[in-house]
């Protein structure tokens, strides 16, 4: 056995100098671990580790102040790697290089063959001004940082220097925001939707020079379009009673007025810039205009602002300040367009007219807000608000009833009359669906009367469910305003969701809606898809959906509409996000095959995705980033794709089939499995941080009988992922794929090596690997071990420690989970095994993920070792009388499973830390020698316990801070 390398003696660590010097030490350490482990099959490296570094502290050798520098530079240097890929995943940053390679691309549009002239205007006009892309900016929990980090990120991936970046990661805090409200995460997301505005601007200034040298004599008509952005902060109502209508609207109003003052800043800049232009007089009666807008809205957010959303006569009196300000704070960008259009005419200048031309797309793309809206609410909300009108007494697709409910619904469409409501109306409504058509009605009422609005429906599993939004539409008077869009995402939605639009399309009054609106939206879910399914089975099974989805369109007739497709996948592998370049993510999602069956359908493509959260807003948090994020979205719809039809994978759909219908049921078996249950709520619960406003399971969920909340059925996809993350193994993305390979082994490698497009999906896997230790799960597992404590407690020669050791082993040996624990341990590591035998000679060339696999395994080793320190901490806590229902017993066994906040403030009140009040400094008239127990404290035990029980788990959750940079994001 290797002997393992000697370490500097490091008491503090509070100089860099230190930190260095203990990094290098234990990663030295660690190496020699390794090599010991690859001689000693039943030995754990990770775990080994964590037992020397709790060694090397209780000898001396580290001071245990020493940890938290170390962990910080640990940090650091993860979230410096962070930037660094980022900016290599996006690809070319610099925004002259970019607006270059935009220029080449849409000459290459105009004119596709160089020795003959440009296409007509008109087709080149068509071309720009539609709309191919839409970057949609979400509200999931994924705030794992603060906004100054992804700041520093974001500049590190866009080429800043790097040693100011490390000096300032060096010295940020890493772990999420300790309150994350709606407040801030919709402020977080404005600063990203402004940066995504400002590079529409650059997009759109590239097209009209483009234009103007292709066609001298039209450009200034062209309204270049190509790109959206939307948001659904502040709008997303799933299964959340903490959103009210008040901030909704509120919210909105926020956005319009941004947009208002975006504009108005614009035009006194090209004012200045081109002074006594002839365009003058139209340029001030828009500047007047928008100046006007600009106070009557901000007096309605200030009137908003002190609302209750059940007050009434607060709300009427906003409802006053909202009807009758509508006039003077518009609701219509037509009056904006029509003077800038005057003003274009006008213009003499060139540079001026582009510029006009400019602020009137921005206008023209996105209406009266910087983002169009997307409201969010479940398929449940949407049956509970209609429930009594059709008699609904089982689920929708209750075989027994399906087709009533249908024909019950249908002959409400037909007969439903408008109704007209207030913000009374939307305070007296129970049914959260409801409320959410009335305000839209509302909102379009008086905020913004034209800008469409996505109306997305979670889990829908039912044509009914389409059908019932449609009807609420139509009673509020709305829809020709809301894009109903069902959100496939369960394994029911998988299997049938082209059967569900094609049955609701069955219906006259949805197919004459979808005409009337030209067009028809779709949603397609990889966070609780991948939760369900499996990340690469789900991948497969949406990729099948969209090929059939056209084919269903087209065998109802609806040729020449508009297609919108919108992924919501995030930034991690195990939310589907491609982890090797922006240019591999869109087209992992949007692929040539797919898309090429809507355009044989005879119908048009708009790609829509997500990006997700705080970790999504990202690349959006530097203007040249997020310039080129936008640069990528327009080249991967408007440029050329190598024909995949050809594919092993679609030449022969037989081995995919079969080969993803493998990785489904062994992911399905996993998630059926109640240890797997265990695994995710014995330390993985507790390890994740909470990274948003959004509780952690839907609030409907929540009512009635409480559900075991470690089930993964009850727990958030996200948080499901990042349990997964900290635990060390990607398991969302990994499990089955063994499984199925081994099925045949010869057959897969054939097709891994032969066919771009599962090379692409491999380089998922590869990266999830490289990210995934079994040894990393296995000391997780073994920590939970009576057995390991047993015999830690035979070898110690302090009387207290062994107590301490014993009593561990009996508290774990008394809830029995090591023994599940170690089944889905095995079940996991059989599979990982057989993939990575799968993956032998097939080559690695779909792009590298880059991992510091040494500091990442590290950190591990690291928290496993504060674990079990916690662990013997918690042993101290005396003995108590049970108080709010905890005993000293009830206290252990929650510390065990990392429960520490709730447990350790419970504990706080049970051992109060205050003092003996000062008797002698009252007279009394005589002496007393006696004192009470009031006069006694707890110093000793907030001191020397609970204390450190915080500190110990506030390194823990550093740790996990750290791991996730290493990742890349959280969940």
């Amino acid at each position: 056995m290797a002997t393992l390398p000697s370490i500097e003696t490091v008491s503090s660590g509070e100089s860099a100098d230190e930190s260095r010097t203990l990094h290098d030490g234990l990663r030295a350490r660690l190496a020699a671990c390794r090599d010991n482990g690859a001689k000693d099959p039943f030995g754990n490296p990770i775990l080994r580790m964590a037992l020397e570094v709790n060694r090397l502290i209780d000898g001396g050798e580290i001071g245990f102040d020493a940890l938290a520098p170390l962990i910080q530079r640990m940090s650091a240097m993860a979230a410096l790697r962070r930037g660094g890929r980022l900016g290599a995943f996006v690809g070319e940053t610099g925004p002259a290089a970019n607006e270059d390679r935009l220029r080449a691309l849409l000459r290459r549009l105009a004119r596709p063959e160089d020795n003959r002239p440009p296409i007509a205007p008109e087709r080149f006009r068509d071309a720009v001004e539609k709309m191919h892309f839409g970057i949609v900016f979400t509200a999931h929990p994924t705030f794992s940082s603060p906004l100054e980090v992804g700041r520093t990120l974001a500049r590190v991936a866009a080429g800043s220097d790097r040693d100011a970046a490390m000096e300032e990661l060096c010295a940020a805090r890493h772990r999420a925001p300790e309150a994350i409200t709606l407040d801030m995460e919709f402020a977080w997301a404005r600063e990203a939707i402004v940066n995504a505005q400002d590079a529409l601007d650059r997009l759109h200034k590239v097209v009209l020079e483009v234009a103007r040298e292709m066609y001298p004599q039209r450009w200034k008509t062209m309204v270049p379009g190509l790109v959206t952005v939307a948001s659904w902060v502040g709008y997303d109502h799933d299964g959340r009673s903490d959103i009210g209508w008040i901030d909704t609207l509120r919210m909105h109003l926020r956005a319009k007025l941004a947009l208002l003052r975006r504009q108005l800043e614009q035009c006194r800049t090209v004012r200045a810039e081109f002074p006594g232009a002839a365009e003058g007089d139209a340029l001030a009666a828009f500047a007047a205009l928008l100046e006007t807008a600009i106070a009557t809205v901000e007096g309605q957010i200030r009137q908003s602002r002190e609302v209750d959303a059940s007050a009434a006569g607060e709300a009427a009196a906003f409802a006053r300040r909202l009807v009758g300000g509508r006039g003077d704070a518009l609701t219509d960008a037509r009056p904006l367009r029509a003077l800038l259009a005057r003003a274009i005419e006008a213009a003499e200048d060139d540079a001026l007219a582009l510029r006009l031309r400019v602020m009137d797309a921005a206008l023209a793309g996105h209406g009266l807000t910087l983002a169009h809206p997307h409201f969010r609410v479940n398929a449940t909300q949407i049956h509970n608000a209609i429930r009594q009108q059709v008699g609904l007494v089982s689920p929708p697709n209750d075989p027994a009833r399906r087709r009533s409910y249908l024909n019950m619904v249908g002959d409400m469409l037909e007969t439903v009359q408008p109704e007209t409501v207030n913000l009374g109306s939307i305070m007296g409504e129970r049914a959260s669906a409801r409320r959410m058509f009335m305000l839209v009605a509302e909102l379009a009422r008086h905020i913004d009367g034209r800008t469409l609005i996505r109306f997305l429906i979670a889990e829908t599993e039912s044509p009914f469910t389409l059908l019932a939004a449609l009807y609420f539409a139509r009673l509020f008077g709305v829809a020709h305003l809301v894009e109903i869009t069902p959100l496939l995402e369960t394994a029911e939605a998988l299997r049938n969701g082209d059967t569900i639009i094609a049955e609701a399309l069955k219906s006259p009054a949805f197919r004459s809606y979808v005409q009337g609106m030209g067009r028809i939206c779709i949603q397609f879910g990889h966070s609780d898809s991948g939760r369900y399914v499996g990340q690469m089975a789900a991948t497969f099974l949406i990729e099948r959906m969209r090929i059939r989805i056209a084919g269903a369109l087209s065998r109802a007739g609806l040729r020449g509409i508009q297609v919108v497709l919108f992924d919501t996948h995030g930034e991690s592998i195990g939310r589907g996000g491609h982890p090797v370049s922006m240019a591999d993510r869109l087209r992992y999602l949007d692929t040539p095959v797919s898309r090429l069956a809507f355009e044989r359908a005879g119908m048009t493509l708009k790609q829509e995705v997500s990006f997700q959260g705080g970790d999504g807003y990202v690349p959006f948090l530097d203007p040249d980033i997020a310039f080129a994020v936008v640069c990528r979205t327009v080249e991967s719809v408007l440029g050329t794709h190598a024909d995949e039809a050809s594919d092993p994978v679609y030449r022969e759909p037989d081995f995919a089939s079969e080969f993803f219908t493998g990785v489904r049921q062994e992911f399905a078996g996993v998630v059926a499995d109640e240890d797997y249950a265990v695994l995710l709520g014995a330390l993985g619960t507790n390890m994740v941080e909470h990274t948003g406003s959004r509780p952690p399971r839907r609030q409907h969920e929540m009512a009635g009988q409480r559900a075991d909340a470690a089930h993964p059925s009850q727990i958030r996809a996200i948080t499901n992922n990042a349990m997964l993350q900290q635990l060390g193994l990607m398991a969302n993305t990994l499990t089955g794929l063994g499984h199925a390979a081994a099925k045949d082994p010869e057959r897969f490698r054939f097709v891994a090596r032969n066919s771009p497009r599962f090379r692409r999906a491999l380089a998922m896997v590869r990266a999830a690997l490289s990210l995934s230790d079994p040894d990393v799960l296995s000391a997780y597992v073994d920590s939970l071990d009576p057995g390991m404590w047993l015999i830690r407690a035979g070898r110690e020669q302090d009387a207290t420690r062994r107590e301490g050791l014993r009593t561990i082993c009996r508290l774990l040996e008394a809830s029995d989970v090591h023994a599940r624990l170690g089944r889905i341990r095995r079940r996991f590591q059989a599979d990982f095994l057989l993939l990575r035998e799968a993956l032998e000679g097939v080559p690695d060339d779909g792009g590298a993920f880059p991992v510091d696999g040494e500091d990442l395994a590290l950190l591990h080793a690291l928290r496993v070792a504060l674990i079990h320190r916690l662990y013997l901490l918690a042993t101290r806590i005396p003995d108590f009388t049970p108080y709010d229902g905890m005993t000293r017993e009830e206290a252990l066994h929650r510390l065990l499973h990392l429960d520490v906040e709730d447990t350790v403030a419970t504990l706080r009140a049970v051992f109060p830390r205050r003092q003996a009040p000062d008797d002698d400094a009252i007279d009394f008239a005589e002496p007393a020698s006696y004192r009470s127990d009031a006069a006694h404290t707890y110093e000793r035990e907030h001191a020397a316990i609970l204390d450190p029980l915080e500190v110990h788990f506030d390194l823990l959750r550093r740790i996990g801070a750290a791991i996730t940079h290493h990742i890349g994001a959280v969940g």
